[in-house]
């Protein structure tokens, strides 16, 4: 398959810059594949078009991941714990870093190409909500970068579908829980020219 199948026009306009006051009062899109006609509802009428079946959430809870650095003005991007005081992480500008420097708390170990570097740390994570670069107005309440069942640290960005569930609306449910850290390759582009050619990168789950 072509990549450039996979490319549509999205309007900044309709990128919504701030959460809606009440997570389950997002819009819903329902598609009835029966018919194919589509109806718009909200989140909170979740329940409405269920029939029993089971919904599985991902309860990963996101790092204050995103570090910046000063002298050369930048930013270090946690992805993955490797154990210790190490991490997988994104740096940049890459070709202004050293291995070996440290900036601030994060000490550059090693380079291992394409922006990423393993680094050492100290203490725990203090940096900020890694929100993705279409949100370009600040986060006024963390929290809401969180699901209300995130338990388990470790991702790099959120598990964005279930930001708008409610405690009120697991009620509702059958849920099971399940643990996958959201690493790399949120952040990477397709950049080969088929999905075929496009390389993976793994994720941490359980």
């Amino acid at each position: 398959m072509e990549s450039s199948e996979l490319d549509y026009d999205l309007p900044p306009t309709l990128i919504a810059q701030h959460p809606a006051e009440r997570r389950d009062a997002s819009r819903l899109l329902v598609y009835d594949r029966a018919s194919g006609a589509v109806r718009h509802r909200v989140f909170a009428d979740l329940t409405d078009e269920l029939s029993g079946e089971l919904a599985v959430v991902n309860d990963t809870r996101v790092v204050p991941a995103r570090i910046r650095i000063e002298r050369p003005r930048g930013e270090v991007l946690l992805l993955e714990h490797e154990g210790g005081r190490e991490w997988l992480a994104l740096a940049r500008p890459t070709r202004r870093l050293q291995a070996g420097r440290r900036y601030g708390a994060v000490e550059l170990v090693e380079h291992l190409g394409e922006g990423r570097w393993r680094v050492r740390l100290d203490g725990e994570p203090d940096g900020e909500a890694p929100l993705p670069p279409y949100i370009t107005e600040p986060l006024g309440d963390p929290s809401r970068y969180q699901t209300v069942y995130a338990d388990e640290s470790g991702s790099a960005a959120a598990p964005t579908a279930g930001l708008h569930f409610t405690s009120e609306l697991l009620a509702r449910l059958d849920v099971e829980r399940v643990t996958l850290h959201v690493g790399l390759d949120t952040f990477r582009p397709l950049t080969a020219p088929t999905l075929e050619q496009h390389e993976l990168h793994g994720e941490r789950y359980s």
